[in-house]
């Protein structure tokens, strides 16, 4: 499609643009328990207990402008009797300060239809010690006009030679375009260790309750990925 297109080729360019750089690469496979996107559980709206199996593909790399550029393919599977799911991606962030700026296109594609592209533009900091971030999602094709908002805290630790990441986030509709306007608060835990040469094996665990959708409910989500750089 013409906007899967067009972010193959911001990618092109971004990767061109850095021919001098190190492009570093990274592939990873990976399954959940349930698949919950933006406090709504998939699985359920698809009427499916299957869980959520999915692997991507990502690469990023340096600028001459001083930005750095990442560009990725993520494919999703929500079990034999679920949907499936393809989201092509490019960015760039550049630090300004103790402020890191990131904008960026996503594309959404899926077997059921009602494929669409949003546009984000992101921040973040350290915030006493915490990582602080915030974005804003702006769909251009399908719900032309919706907002999705997100903030985030996360701080990371070290035990035992593993990296142990704590988060805590909170999304909200800024503006539905007809849908229903709902809030998400989430807690996440995840758990990554080096297993051998550029072999990285991670576990997660989050907690979602989501308030003002129609289908209001609260999640408890487990998984496990394997990840390869390259």
């Amino acid at each position: 499609m013409k906007k899967t297109s067009t972010i193959l080729a911001i990618g092109s360019a971004l990767a061109l643009g850095s021919a001098q750089a190190e492009i570093e690469s990274s592939f990873h496979v990976g399954y959940s328990t349930d698949y919950v996107w933006r406090g709504l559980n998939q699985n359920d709206l698809a009427d499916t207990n299957d869980g959520l199996y999915e692997y991507g593909l990502d690469f990023t790399g340096d600028c001459n402008c001083g930005a750095t550029w990442n560009a990725g393919i993520w494919q999703a599977d929500a079990g034999s009797e679920g949907a499936e799911e393809l989201n092509i991606y490019a960015g760039m962030s550049k630090e300004f300060g103790a402020v890191e700026l990131s904008l960026g296109l996503i594309r959404y594609d899926f077997n059921f239809g009602g494929d669409t592209s949003e546009i984000f533009l992101g921040a973040g900091t350290d915030l006493g010690g915490l990582d602080a971030s915030a974005a804003i999602y702006y769909d251009v094709d399908a719900n032309d006009g919706a907002l999705w908002g997100e903030l985030s805290l996360g701080k990371s630790f070290d035990v035992g030679g593993a990296s142990l990441d704590i988060a805590a986030n909170f999304g909200t509709t800024l503006d539905a375009n007809g849908g229903d306007n709902y809030v998400t608060y989430g807690l996440s835990a995840a758990l990554s260790k080096e297993l051998g040469d550029n072999l990285t094996g991670s576990l997660y665990v989050a907690g979602e309750i989501t308030e003002g959708h129609l289908t209001d409910e609260d999640d408890l989500v487990g998984g496990i990925s394997l990840s390869y750089g390259f």
